[in-house]
């Protein structure tokens, strides 16, 4: 039998597809012929159609009433056994039959043959091959016939889902138990009338549409989830509308009742009642059109969701930001976070019930404190917040606990702007940190390396506690703190400090209660000075409408809460008509911008670094004689070419930059090289703002950077990691690239970018990729050809999103007047004029004739 023995076929045994068949020699052919031709060794026709049915490819396991799935064991279909034994014994008629005629002519290789002994003759071996062609051609046939109604018969009870061919599927023979594996493709070439079946390749192609089709129930899934959450912001958006109708029914009937006699609603109220119903029907026509809209592509699927937000709400609201305070009171003056007219948008506080200054220093809840510290964080971001702080430094205790729970930004400390600010500065140059107390912030010194990359230990950081500053306390007292008593006082210990420590070049206010005397410091001496206000304005700038460049009316303007007796008043807002008036260069004592350009030359859009409307300040460039674009990506200069950018840094700073950027992300490689000749903050890359973005967010959230070209970054991973902190490979990060996006690389011919046409291609990329990665938070383009883009992006996905611009703004921010608080009439204002530049305006006639793109 074949249980026993490889390749010694017994009546039902036979080779399988995992052992070799029986090896015979030429000799012993006509013996394996006998064997097979037996009626003892021919294996019967259920058998043979039971192993046909093996071969043939495995459906899958079809899906029973209660959703588990079925086990079949790969037998033929019922009525298959029937025909079977009918075949059986018509071929055991064509044995008797070849039997009847050995004896009349004789068996080959018996004496009572004619012709020698041992061979036919030569008409009866022509007629014994026919013969034998003509029965294993019926077997064939038949065995592929009931193979195939198998097949077809467990297709049926599994219609949607069919195994690929190439894989090869375990199945239990239904003789002896064994297991087995079909071959990666059969083509049994029999369909149920015996007629052929489809073709291998045809076979291939309706797998390829099995798959097709499985994507686009994928698809589908993906759209009927957005539109559910379409649905729900919907059925908010109605229960307001509703209320807001039963708000106006109670007020009419109010005014009834108010009245001796009854008269007619007032003509306003019955307006806005109608307003509100006419509302209510637009809502529900606008989802019921997005439900019946048929979708073709995840593109259209995608466009068609994110219209319908806007037509049930219209603009988005302004950004708002939510601050999370300590269980103590006491008034709080313009510039303390604790007070609304510090910021240039709307503010949400949140006071944890239990949380002393106490806690904050310690960095250590009760379990209470605790939970009401989480429904603080869940309540503010219920609230819509776009990013959450807190209203004291030493909250960066609990900063991982916050971003935990918060899936907008977190920055529970001024202290995140450190790693950014000590980038931007040569290591060998001071940055002085302000504090409430010095000594209370040492014991913190591992939660600020963990949570921020700041070392106390380090040099290069000078860290003085304003505890002895008259007045200072008054705060910690519960009063007011005299504005003009603490001011002259923290000023003259900055400038002693200055004259102690003469390398100091920028200036960190820890402090909550510091903003207040920023300008001051600012004024007196003429250093970069951050606080917890450029760190919030920094975070709410990631959502931010731009209103110099990129989508128009998409976003509501602020409106400004009365400001206090104090307060300078909100600083006038410049419109996108205004930023493109042009004018001949005029020294301004407002922050200037300085940029260093490639020897390049195209026509920038707005929004792109090389646009000076791009900016609400003057700007200032330099283009560098023999830099290319190769020499940025490759991250190497030559001898005359590092001159020629040494003396360009220089020149910048002496036509009072107060920071120095590059027109090319790629130029991160020379960051080292330009901060070494500056004074002044360098950021030559947006990539810069990696550092302070990453630790607003969870470690298991993701990051996407957008870039021109994604190889081509990951070509400067040591660069990257060396200056800013930022990791290539960290999974925290996604990289896109830009190449393939249409129209995107004309600005690489020298041409001008048509923004409008390749915005729509810009949204559609990073929309599939929030698709795949739903736990992406937010958006970081390195490329300074960009930012047009950056409104689109934030109006599609709600993210925020950092540029090159907001880079800039975040460094000049630091020597701005600040509009709404602090000292007044120090600095001149900008008047909104943008300076005309053309690439190699500024250079000498040798330097001109050095570069190879100024005409």
């Amino acid at each position: 039998g074949g249980r026993g023995r490889r390749g010694a076929p017994g009546r039902t045994g036979f080779w399988t597809s995992t052992s070799a068949p029986p090896r015979t020699s030429r000799r012993g052919a006509s013996q394996s012929w006998r064997a097979m031709m037996h009626p003892g060794g021919l294996p019967p026709l259920r058998t043979y159609g039971a192993q046909i049915a093996m071969y043939s490819p495995a459906p899958a396991a079809p899906v029973s009433a209660w959703g588990t799935p079925r086990i079949h064991s790969h037998v033929p279909a019922p009525g298959v056994h029937d025909r079977l034994e009918v075949m059986e014994s018509e071929l055991y008629q064509m044995r008797a039959e070849l039997g009847h005629n050995r004896l009349v002519h004789g068996h080959p290789g018996h004496p009572g043959h004619h012709g020698h002994p041992g061979q036919m003759g030569q008409m009866e071996q022509q007629h014994f091959s026919i013969s034998m062609q003509k029965n294993s051609m019926a077997m064939a046939q038949q065995s592929q016939h009931f193979a195939a109604h198998s097949q077809r018969h467990l297709m049926e009870h599994s219609p949607h889902q069919v195994e690929h061919p190439q894989y090869l599927t375990p199945i239990k023979h239904p003789m002896h138990g064994q297991q087995h594996q079909s071959p990666q493709s059969v083509s049994t070439g029999m369909t149920l009338d015996s007629e052929p079946m489809v073709p291998a390749k045809d076979h291939h192609n309706l797998l390829q549409m099995h798959q097709d089709l499985t994507l686009q129930m994928t698809q589908l899934q993906v759209r009927h989830a957005q539109l559910l959450d379409n649905h729900v912001g919907l059925m908010k958006a109605h229960t307001e509308v509703i209320n807001h109708a039963d708000r106006l029914q109670v007020d009419l009937h109010a005014a009834h009742s108010k009245l001796a006699t009854p008269v007619a609603a007032p003509e306003k109220v019955l307006e806005a009642h109608t307003e509100v119903v006419k509302h209510a029907r637009k809502l529900q026509m606008d989802f019921d059109a997005a439900q019946s809209k048929p979708v073709s592509a995840t593109t259209h699927v995608l466009a068609a969701t994110a219209a319908v937000p806007e037509k049930a709400t219209g603009l988005k609201k302004h950004p708002c930001l939510g601050v999370i305070r300590l269980d103590c009171n006491y008034p709080s003056a313009e510039g303390d976070l604790d007070s609304p007219a510090s910021f240039g948008y709307d503010v949400t506080y949140r006071v944890i019930p239990g949380m002393t200054l106490e806690m904050a220093q310690k960095g250590k809840f009760t379990e209470e404190v605790e939970r009401r510290f989480a429904e603080g964080i869940k309540f503010l971001q219920q609230k819509g917040v776009n990013a959450i702080t807190g209203d004291c430094g030493f909250m960066m205790a609990f900063q991982a606990l916050a971003r935990k729970i918060a899936t907008r930004p977190v920055f529970m400390s001024s202290m995140v702007q450190c790693p950014i600010i000590a980038a931007a500065f040569d290591p060998k140059e001071q940055i002085l940190i302000l504090t409430a107390n010095g000594n209370a912030l040492k014991p913190q010194k591992d939660v600020l390396l963990h949570s921020c990359g700041f070392d106390l230990d380090e040099s290069r950081f000078i860290i003085q506690g304003c505890q002895d500053i008259p007045g200072f306390d008054a705060v910690a007292k519960g009063q007011a703190v005299p504005i003009d008593v603490v001011q002259p006082g923290i000023v003259k210990m900055t400038m002693d400090l200055l004259g102690k420590y003469p390398r100091i070049v920028g200036i960190l206010l820890e402090c909550t209660q510091l903003p207040p005397y920023a300008d001051a410091l600012r004024a007196a001496t003429g250093l970069a000075v951050w606080d917890a206000i450029t760190a919030a304005d920094f975070y709410i700038s990631g959502y931010e409408d731009n209103p110099r460049f990129g989508v128009d009316d998409w976003q509501k303007e602020w409106e400004q809460a009365p400001a206090g007796p104090n307060a300078k008043g909100k600083a006038k807002a410049k419109s996108k008509a205004d930023a493109q008036k042009v004018k001949q260069l005029a020294k301004k004592q407002a922050p200037v911008l300085g940029v260093i350009r490639l020897d390049y030359n195209y026509p920038p859009a707005a929004g792109d670094v090389d646009c000076p409307g791009s900016y609400d300040y003057e700007v200032v460039y330099r283009c560098v004689p023999g830099l290319t674009v190769e020499m940025a990506r490759g991250g190497m200069m030559t001898y005359q070419v590092q001159q020629q950018f040494t003396a360009a840094v220089k020149w910048l700073e002496m036509r009072g930059a107060s920071g120095i950027t590059g027109d090319c992300g790629f130029m991160m490689a020379f960051q080292p090289l330009a901060r070494d000749v500056a004074s002044v903050p360098v950021f030559m890359s947006p990539m810069m703002q990696c550092p302070m973005v990453s630790v607003a967010f969870d470690y298991y959230d993701r990051i996407m950077v957008l870039t021109a070209d994604g190889k081509n970054l990951k070509d400067q991973k040591e660069v990257f990691l060396a200056h800013c902190g930022f990791d290539v490979d960290d999974a925290r990060f996604l990289i896109v690239g830009c190449q393939d996006v249409p129209g995107y690389n004309a600005a690489a011919k020298g041409e001008k970018v048509n923004v409008e046409k390749v915005t729509p291609f810009i949204c559609e990329l990073v929309r599939g990729h929030l698709d795949k990665c739903p736990d992406i938070r937010s958006i970081l383009l390195e490329c300074t050809e960009l930012p047009p883009y950056a409104d689109a992006l934030r109006m599609a996905t709600g993210l925020p999103v950092w540029d090159a611009i907001t880079c800039a703004d975040f460094f000049i921010s630091a020597r701005k007047d600040n509009p709404r608080f602090g000292l007044n009439q120090w600095q001149n204002d900008w008047d909104g004029v943008v300076n005309e530049y053309t690439l190699g305006q500024n250079l000498t006639p040798d330097e001109r004739s050095q570069a190879k793109h100024v005409t």
